[in-house]
């Protein structure tokens, strides 16, 4: 006996409509994620030697934005500059983060969802069996846990790329805070320790 999809998706019942919603979130915020990650590229070299020769440099480059900040706040002082610097490095930061407490979110209810479903596809199993009294038959009651496990298969399968990326996106970001920081590290050598 082979199913379709959608076949699955109808026997799981009404809570695959909630983890289907779930699934094109996640879907929709891991796209975003990667165009942006991807438009936002850097190497902290490229991004120094840009610092060194360019006055005003503008650029997608996160690494970028907080050098340049540096850089034309520099005349006002080191307590100023890094006050500045400090404040956008937390701006990019943010904004790189967008999205990932949701798709951890979705990672955590996920399961939840299809393990209520289970429960769900047991009370109606156990419901039938109720009803039939002593002339319960396996097939019966196979409808319910059917069900159930299905629920529990679509929550896994949502969750499982949500964690995955979040996972993936979280270590993009520490990445990112490690280099902000040698950046600023390197500027503040450059400029205010002569």
């Amino acid at each position: 006996m082979e199913f379709t999809l959608q076949d699955l998706f109808i026997k799981g019942g009404g809570f695959m409509w909630p983890l289907l919603i779930l699934a094109v979130i996640t879907v929709l915020i891991v796209l975003e994620r990667l165009i942006y990650y991807a438009l936002r590229r850097y190497r902290i070299s490229q991004t120094i030697d840009r610092l060194q020769h360019e006055s005003a440099p503008s650029s997608a480059n996160p690494l970028l934005q907080v050098g340049s900040i540096f850089v034309n706040a520099s005349p006002e002082g080191e307590e100023h500059t890094l006050n500045v610097t400090e404040r956008q490095a937390s701006r990019v930061i943010r904004q790189h983060e967008r999205g990932l407490r949701t798709l951890a979110l979705i990672a955590a209810i996920s399961p939840l969802i299809g393990l209520l479903g289970t429960v769900w596809g047991m009370v109606i199993a156990f419901s039938k069996i109720a009803k039939l009294g002593e002339t319960v038959t396996p097939a019966d009651f196979a409808d319910g846990i059917w069900t159930g496990l299905l629920t529990t298969v679509a929550g896994l399968l949502v969750a499982i790329p949500a964690m995955s990326a979040a996972r993936i996106f979280e270590a993009r970001i520490d990445k990112l805070v490690h280099d902000l920081n040698e950046l600023t590290s390197y500027l503040r050598e450059h400029f205010f320790s002569k």
